[in-house]
């Protein structure tokens, strides 16, 4: 399948989950503060961890063509689903607004949590290739 099917049919998916799941996060906890894109930004830097770290393994171990799952999953599903763009324009908002308690807060969570989780992904996706 040639590689830019694959990041479109990634992307489409990732894009309608990200929607989904920061509607929901938004019904369920408000939209004072941006907790949506937070929870996409944290479940797909996580995702990235744990996928890149099975797609590496594999490559490493056996010979696994890792290319095509990496442009699917990766570029294309986290790329629609994980959304700096709106990170960056909540940010924003909140700034203007004058909550500039909820801006560095919403920076500092992204930062401190995608890390985090990105760190806990890889961990976890080796734990689980490795057995």
């Amino acid at each position: 399948m040639p590689a830019v099917v694959l990041v479109f049919l990634g992307g489409g998916l990732g894009a309608v989950c990200r929607y989904l799941v920061t509607t929901q996060v938004g019904a369920r906890f408000g939209t004072v503060f941006p907790f949506g894109t937070l929870t996409v930004n944290t479940v797909g830097s996580f995702l990235m961890g744990l996928i890149m770290g099975v797609l590496l393994l594999l490559a490493e171990q056996q010979q696994f063509a890792a290319g095509p799952w990496k442009l699917l999953l990766t570029v294309g599903f986290l790329g629609g689903f994980t959304t700096f763009s709106s990170f960056s324009m909540e940010t924003m908002t909140l700034v203007r607004g004058g909550s500039l308690f909820y801006a560095a807060a919403n920076v500092l969570a992204n930062l401190v949590l995608g890390f985090a989780a990105v760190m806990a992904g890889l961990v976890l996706g080796r734990m689980l290739v490795r057995g």
